[in-house]
């Protein structure tokens, strides 16, 4: 979050971020856990209004399973029908006149990754009330 800031910084866009003290370690390349965070805060610094744009960062860890990361905003959401196409290559949904055009690969690259590492990715929106992109990665294994 902290190399993003300068994508919020100056634009009136707030970050929340919660975080547990502890976190058990994954098996997953930091680089590219890095590329996917940089990848689901652009967008939505790119989304949300330059004032009054909220983005919350958030993590949780089902104990022993996995960790589950969220990137939300409150930018326009997602429409039910487009929420399925998002992680398609060249996709971009919504009304991109209105947005800085992007390659529409960020989201596909960014759930290879996530499957990769044996993970998931996935969105969640309701149109006018933001969307949250969330991943959840199994922890390392202790032992082989």
């Amino acid at each position: 979050v902290d190399a993003t800031g300068q994508l919020f910084a100056g634009k009136g866009i707030s970050v929340e971020v919660s975080l547990p003290e502890q976190v058990s370690p994954l098996w997953a390349d930091r680089d590219r856990l890095i590329q996917v965070m940089m990848n689901l805060l652009s967008n939505a610094a790119k989304f949300v209004g330059e004032s009054g744009g909220h983005v919350r960062v958030g993590l949780t860890e089902s104990v022993g399973e996995s960790l589950t990361v969220e990137v939300a905003d409150n930018g326009p959401g997602i429409l039910t029908n487009e929420q399925a196409t998002v992680f398609e290559k060249f996709r971009q949904v919504g009304d991109m006149r209105a947005k800085p055009a992007g390659t529409g690969l960020g989201l596909p690259i960014s759930r290879q990754i996530v499957e990769h590492f044996g993970g998931r990715m996935w969105v969640e929106s309701v149109p006018g009330e933001g969307a949250t992109f969330y991943f959840r990665l199994p922890l390392a294994r202790s032992g082989g």
